[in-house]
This record gives C-alpha cells, sequence and structure tokens, in this order.
C-alpha cells in the first residue's frame, strides 16, 4: 500500500514541478460517463466455461485539472469517483428436487465495487481537435458488494442465497489509455481502457473501458 501511495505522490509533486517550471495554463473542469466493467481472467476455474466473470454498466463523475505544457502536449490529473465491477454467471447447475427430477439451472450476480480512482494523464494532439492520452491510475476500492440476480436455489431451499461476504484487496494500480476529440474549447469526449497491473484477492485484475465528456470551467 504505502509504495503505491509514495509512487502516486512522486507523480503529482513531478508534473506541479514540471507544470509550474514551463509556466503553463491551468484549467479546471468536471466530466462525467459510463464504463463497462469486468474481471480477468474471465474464467474463475481454468477450462470451465461455465463460471465466469461478464462485464457489465457502470458510470463515472469527478473532476481534473489540466496543465498545457505546449500547444500539442498536456498533462491532466483526475479524480474520480466510479461504480464498476463484473457479473458473475454460474450456468448448467443440476438441482435434483425430492422425486429425483433434474433441473438445469444458472446463477447471476452482480458485483459493484465503489472506487475513488487518480489518473495522471498526458495527452498528445495529434491536431486541433484529436489527441491520445494515456497514463498510470491509482484506486482505491471503498465498498465491494456482491446483488442476487437470479437465483435458482431459491425455491428449492425456500431461502434466498447469501451474498459472498469477504475481505478484499482496497488499493488497484494499472495503466489507462485512449483517445479524445474536442468538440469545442470547452467540451471534449473520450474513450478509454483500463488493464489492472495488481492482481487482487490473489485472482483477479481490473479491465474497464471508459466513455465519457469533459467539460472545462
Amino acid at each position: 500500500m504505502n509504495k503505491y501511495l509514495f509512487l502516486l505522490a512522486l507523480l503529482v509533486f513531478i508534473f506541479s514541478n514540471e507544470a509550474k517550471a514551463q509556466n503553463t495554463d491551468m484549467t479546471l473542469g468536471i466530466k462525467v460517463g459510463a464504463n463497462y466493467s469486468s474481471y480477468t481472467p474471465k474464467f474463475i476455474i481454468s477450462g470451465l466455461e461455465d463460471i465466469r466473470y461478464e462485464r457489465k454498466i457502470g458510470f463515472y463523475l469527478g473532476g481534473f485539472v489540466n496543465f498545457e505544457i505546449s500547444y500539442d502536449f498536456s498533462i491532466q490529473s483526475e479524480l474520480i469517483f466510479a461504480i464498476q465491477g463484473s457479473k458473475l454467471l454460474n450456468e448448467n447447475i443440476e438441482l435434483i428436487d425430492i422425486n429425483g427430477f433434474i433441473s438445469i439451472v444458472d446463477f447471476e450476480s452482480n458485483i459493484n465495487e465503489s472506487t475513488i480512482i487518480v489518473p495522471i494523464i498526458a495527452q498528445y494532439f495529434i491536431n486541433e481537435d484529436f489527441y491520445l492520452e494515456g497514463g498510470p491510475q491509482f484506486g482505491y476500492i471503498i465498498t465491494r458488494k456482491e446483488k442476487i440476480i437470479k437465483d435458482p436455489f431459491k425455491e428449492f431451499t425456500g431461502t434466498d442465497a447469501e451474498s459472498i461476504d469477504f475481505d478484499y484487496d482496497k488499493f488497484d494500480f494499472g495503466l489507462t489509455f485512449g483517445i479524445g476529440y474536442k468538440l469545442s474549447e470547452k467540451i471534449a469526449v473520450n474513450t478509454r481502457y483500463f488493464l489492472g497491473l495488481i492482481e487482487r484477492n490473489n485472482t483477479i485484475k481490473s479491465s474497464v473501458f471508459n466513455l465519457g465528456i469533459e467539460y472545462k470551467l
């Protein structure tokens, strides 16, 4: 945990001092959008495709500070709140009732992670409107909850299945990269992909697509 916080503080310090040294223009802004997230590896048990993670839709919102280093290069630090995670599917479960009748059923749940995200993004403008962007991204998972969507066990047992409650790794780290387009001097749209580099809970890494809009104040 400490090494990631130290790296985050170091990067912020370097970029801030670089911006000051270059006498850059600083702009504040807000951003909002949707995400499409899951975990890797997709299959929970290797070789068993019936138990797997699938992507789910979430959202994010936050703010940013943009430092214009030159006419074609900027550094943007962001603070974002996001709801992301994954669907958990367990298909083709065989249930046998008291009469020996076999039913083939599916189980489905949503795993929702409330996450504070801090990307530090370098933006390179190909022309006046299009730009490429990328950089490190840090995350802190505030809560992780599982909501059961499809419960085939209820009619057999008479009780609802309980969500899995366990200790989880709260820190996430990886790389994010994407493209953007300026609709005007104040409004831009962008899409990014986040690739998690930390294996959380000894099994999973984050995989998130983002699509959103930014507004400079």
